[in-house]
């Protein structure tokens, strides 16, 4: 019976012991007052977490822009084929279509089967950090700055077809370095993304260069763009 009474004040001297401690550590515990001064989130960090999440949505909305452009191509050309006619034969290489809410370039003319070379960008404007380097039939690049703001530049076959946003921008023709011409779309508000659209001199690869930059700037950027090594 004493030795039943011992262990008993053992077990209890133990929960004793653990109950001071576990209460010495919750006295270490700051109240809430002083948690939320600690680990409150800034505005700036709400702000770059919004800016990432942007980011990656503009990310998804052209990839899916892309391949719908290039899943389309062959049914867009033969419908504007069969209605208008004289349309393509006015058109050169490039059939270029203005609609409410983009401007569609289709090839009119089969290149065949086409290598593709990998192309980099020598000029970067600063601030912009690569964030994606795609390259398989084709390829697409993307730099972002700390606003979010994308430099996008993409490339690949001519007859895949291309389709670009055209809300709230005007449509210029403009002459590139080495003779080439640029279809020039040029935002109405400072604050959006602008574009141009170029083909090789040879005829079988197309290039879009879009962000929200000058016109000067942009063809800084175009002149600096060069088959990988």
């Amino acid at each position: 019976m004493k030795r039943m009474d011992e262990k008993q004040q053992e077990s209890q001297a133990i929960k004793d012991m653990v109950s001071l401690v576990h209460e010495y550590e919750l006295s270490l515990i700051p109240d809430n007052n002083e948690l939320r001064k600690r680990y409150l989130l800034s505005d700036a960090f709400y702000q770059k977490m919004d800016q990432m999440i942007e980011g990656q949505k503009k990310m998804a909305r052209r990839k899916k822009l892309r391949r719908f452009a290039a899943a389309a191509a062959a049914a867009i050309v033969v419908f504007i084929g069969v209605t208008h006619p004289q349309t393509i034969s006015k058109a050169g290489q490039w059939l270029i279509r203005w609609y409410h809410d983009h401007i569609s370039f289709q090839f009119v003319e089969d290149t065949g089967n086409i290598e593709v070379p990998r192309y980099e960008l020598s000029y970067v404007p600063e601030g912009y950090r690569l964030e994606l380097d795609d390259y398989f039939v084709g390829g697409d690049i993307l730099y972002y700055n700390d606003e979010g703001q994308c430099l996008d530049f993409s490339y690949g076959a001519i007859d895949d077809g291309l389709e670009i946003d055209n809300e709230n921008k005007d449509l210029l023709k403009i002459t590139g370095s080495r003779g080439e011409i640029i279809y020039y779309l040029r935002a109405k508000n400072p604050e959006s993304e602008s574009s141009m659209t170029w083909i090789s001199e040879d005829g079988t690869l197309k290039f879009n260069l879009m962000g929200n930059f000058s016109q000067e700037e942009l063809i800084k950027i175009q002149e600096g763009i060069h088959v990988v090594k």
